[in-house]
């Protein structure tokens, strides 16, 4: 068409009145825009891309009777939503007790965050570096046990922190592997990773915590299943010749060595001694005995000491003199008869 086409079909539109139209048109969606734009502010976005959810959304809960779910930061990714389940703590070291939850799948792309999460199974080498990060001055040790929950197998660590408490770092990938994975199903993954220390409890109540949790999130869409199609049970169960003992783990085996007990403190009561009767002294034989006699006139004085024994006289006879003569007493007459003795 030529210019001077378009010019004449313009000014037959213009005659019949339909160019009035078509401006107010306009001008009437320019005066909505712009009422709308002053009515509402555009919303505040977080640099961070972490917000804090309910605690009924989890991604992920605990066994009961394990630890108490506190908090919820939800972080969005172009290819992943992931949580840290915040736990409660009674620990000494420093850091926060969380079960972190990724779950890889179909996200909506309105709320999806421009960076992405790497999905896959990590080296041994990234481990380590998420348990430096986590358990800073911590040193871990990882299980040579192959173990595995209901979700399939995983890995562990444990070590003791240096304020005494036992420290766990468990890490999980849940994906359909092998022919259960095709092109258009049994798609997705869901990452876990522990982290929990206690200054009470021991290696195996914190390795509980692995077999006990339940993933209780999903994509709604038919193609995700990351745990694959459920296992056959087992040829034995229902037959004859076939018995099943109820027979359990024989042993636990640590990664570290058992903390030896603390030295039980031995409580003494303190009892009142019994003062032991004092014995009477044994007298001594140079001490008179009896009550004190006091000197004679003229011996000794008042000063001196109490006196000692009276020496007898001396016997004239043995002496070689004569024999001293005591005359008799005297005694009453009575008459011619002499006197009374």
């Amino acid at each position: 068409m030529t210019f001077a086409g378009a010019r004449q079909i313009f000014a037959a539109r213009h005659h019949a009145g339909g160019s009035l139209g078509v401006f107010l048109g306009l001008a009437g969606l320019a005066s909505a825009l712009f009422l709308a734009s002053c009515a509402s502010p555009p919303p505040l976005t977080n640099s961070t891309g972490t917000s804090i959810v309910s605690s009924e959304t989890a991604f992920a809960y605990p066994a009961p009777g394990g630890p108490v779910v506190t908090t919820v930061l939800e972080r969005r990714y172009a290819n992943a939503t992931e949580q840290d389940i915040l736990l409660s703590t009674s620990a000494r070291t420093p850091g926060q007790n969380m079960l972190r939850v990724q779950m890889f799948g179909p996200v909506d792309a309105s709320l999806a965050g421009e960076s992405r999460l790497r999905d896959g199974y990590l080296p041994i080498g990234d481990v380590g570096s998420e348990m430096r990060q986590l358990l800073p001055g911590v040193r871990m040790q990882r299980s040579p046990f192959y173990v595995q929950n209901k979700y399939g197998p995983f890995g562990y660590a444990v070590g003791r922190s240096a304020s005494g408490d036992t420290c766990l770092y468990g890490w999980q990938r849940i994906t359909s592997t092998g022919s259960t994975e095709t092109l258009i199903g049994n798609k997705g993954s869901v990452q876990v990773r522990l982290r929990l220390c206690d200054q009470n409890a021991s290696e195996q109540h914190l390795l509980d915590v692995m077999y006990g949790y339940t993933i209780s999130s999903s994509f709604k869409t038919r193609n995700w299943n990351p745990y694959g199609n459920a296992p056959a049970p087992d040829d034995a169960i229902g037959k004859s010749g076939h018995p099943i003992y109820p027979l359990g783990a024989t042993q636990f085996g640590t990664v570290t060595a058992p903390q030896a007990a603390p030295a039980k403190t031995v409580r003494r009561i303190a009892r009142p001694r019994v003062m032991a009767e004092q014995a009477p002294a044994t007298p001594d034989p140079d001490q008179p005995i009896g009550p004190t006699v006091p000197p004679p006139p003229g011996g000794q004085t008042a000063d001196s000491q109490a006196p000692g024994p009276v020496p007898a006289p001396p016997d004239s006879a043995a002496a070689g003199g004569p024999a001293t003569v005591v005359p008799p007493p005297p005694c009453a007459h009575s008459g011619a008869s002499g006197c009374n003795q």
